[in-house]
């Protein structure tokens, strides 16, 4: 076994544990070389945690860098789709970070056990993510906190969810936006991104002559330009 000293963790995975909490158990669905566990457990974010993958290939990765950064005996790996071979006792924080947002609404609604007290989820979806903050909504989870970060040319979004109940009445654009703050460039960024897709949204209803459809697109595309960049602008 060899003690190497750490890596840094890229912007996306950053947010994921920016949104930890500290001294929680922690388990990674979807960890593939398991580098955000071994790093929360290197740096003292968490005294163990569990690494679960689908495929054994990353697993054994997984455990191979255990080994070279000295926290193998700290690091339970799991083979499982989800969180199959997961149960309310092994994690109080849950990350599901890297894939759809409709696999990760997906495997949520396959564990009940997640909306018991104390649970808490970090999410990082890679594309889905309106559907999933509209899904979670439904299914009475609420984003605690929402942050944004670029890495290779791309932007993402990373938020901790807890289940709260009924939630009542979505804002017309939370499942756009979530619970991000204006007023830095990656949360530009994310707004940017996501006034494009509803451009092109827009198009496809005026194109197809869906007028309710479309007119519901410019309110919001109106209301995220305004809060989420014109603001800054106004600031400057």
């Amino acid at each position: 076994m060899t003690n190497r000293e750490i890596f840094s963790l890229g912007p996306r995975l950053a947010l994921c544990a920016r949104l930890l909490r500290p001294g929680r158990t922690v388990a990674d669905i979807g960890t593939d070389h398991g580098y955000l566990p071994i790093w929360l457990i290197k740096t003292g974010a968490v005294q163990k945690a569990i690494a679960s993958d689908i495929n054994p290939g990353p697993l054994d990765a997984a455990r191979r860098h255990g080994e070279i950064y000295g926290v193998g005996d700290r690091l339970r790996l799991v083979l499982g789709d989800g969180l199959c071979g997961i149960g309310p006792e092994d994690a109080e924080d849950i990350v599901i970070a890297g894939m759809g947002g409709e696999l990760i609404l997906h495997i949520i609604s396959g564990a009940a056990w997640l909306k018991g007290p104390g649970k808490r989820l970090v999410l990082q979806p890679m594309s889905a993510v309106d559907k999933l903050r509209a899904g979670l909504w439904q299914m009475g989870f609420a984003i605690i906190e929402e942050l944004a970060a670029q890495e290779s040319g791309k932007v993402y979004s990373a938020f901790s969810v807890e289940y709260s109940g009924e939630l009542g009445d979505m804002d017309s654009i939370y499942h756009y936006m979530g619970r991000l703050k204006p007023g830095t460039a990656e949360v530009s960024a994310y707004a940017g991104k996501v006034l494009r897709g509803l451009g092109n949204s827009l198009l496809g209803a005026e194109h197809n002559g869906l007028r309710d459809e479309a007119g519901r697109l410019r309110v919001i595309i109106e209301r995220v330009e305004r809060e989420y960049l014109r603001q800054g602008e106004a600031h400057g």
